[in-house]
């Protein structure tokens, strides 16, 4: 039973998402001038809620903006970090480390083997700390098409990571931004297994001042959508055809 004070009973985009703890493999799709960030950050609150570990592959935003937007939502990543609950790997620190090495001739090989295994250290880590959820929250894994990594080693690195939820207390999330063809490749492959599909897009209609985007959540065959507004401080979801008033209750 879910406690009243679970934001997932009192913070709108959470209620929507319902992550279960059976959802081992959380795959968000962020279609073409859409931004799928706040899915990330209010997950990140519900795993602070439930006390969960992370181990957090940053390839999209910087750790400045996390903890920008998270002091909003209401919990302090920084903190998280200095406590030791969560790990933040970034693959810009391992690109400056191969410059001037062997590694570097063959960077797109290496960069992939060093990123899993630098993960898979960090979560035995976790494992062996105490008995509770961990979180592998990789964001966004399309960037590595941009550092002309290939499409195979790409999805050869997400079955590695995926594989480490037959861990019980193991779950990965990754989003991704879908564009190019690579990019749905990459998208199609991760939805096949996912156990929540989370789509992100624009409005069909274009820009609206009262709704920014739709999001989609589907398990299985049940699909629900919502329209969702960003505000500063947050992001409100509602049903299409709710009345635009139940944003600001």
């Amino acid at each position: 039973m879910i406690s009243l004070s679970d934001p997932r009973i009192s913070n709108p985009v959470l209620s929507s998402l319902k992550i279960k703890n059976e959802d081992k493999i959380i795959f968000i799709k962020e279609n073409a001038f859409a931004d799928s960030n706040f899915i990330i950050t209010h997950l990140l609150k519900q795993f602070f809620y439930e006390k969960s570990r992370v181990c957090f592959l940053t390839l999209h935003n910087t750790l400045d903006h996390y903890q920008n937007v998270g002091k909003k939502l209401g919990y302090d990543l920084k903190q998280a970090i200095n406590r030791n609950n969560v790990k933040i790997i970034d693959p810009l620190v391992k690109i400056i480390e191969s410059i001037g090495s062997e590694v570097e001739d063959n960077f797109q090989t290496h960069m992939l083997k060093s990123l899993f295994l630098s993960i898979k250290e960090e979560i035995e880590l976790f494992c062996s700390l105490k008995d509770q959820p961990i979180y592998l929250i990789i964001d966004d894994i399309s960037h590595f098409l941009d550092l002309s990594i290939e499409l195979s080693q790409i999805i050869s690195f997400i079955n590695y990571c995926v594989n480490l939820t037959s861990n019980a207390n193991m779950f990965v999330v990754i989003n991704a931004h879908v564009g190019s063809k690579p990019d749905h490749i990459i998208a199609k492959s991760v939805q096949h297994i996912c156990d929540v599909f989370v789509e992100v897009s624009q409005l069909k209609t274009g820009k609206s001042t009262d709704v920014t985007g739709l999001m989609t959540v589907q398990r299985g065959d049940n699909m629900d959508s919502f329209h969702y507004r960003a505000f500063d401080r947050g992001v409100k979801t509602f049903h299409p055809g709710e009345t635009i008033h139940n944003l600001y209750k």
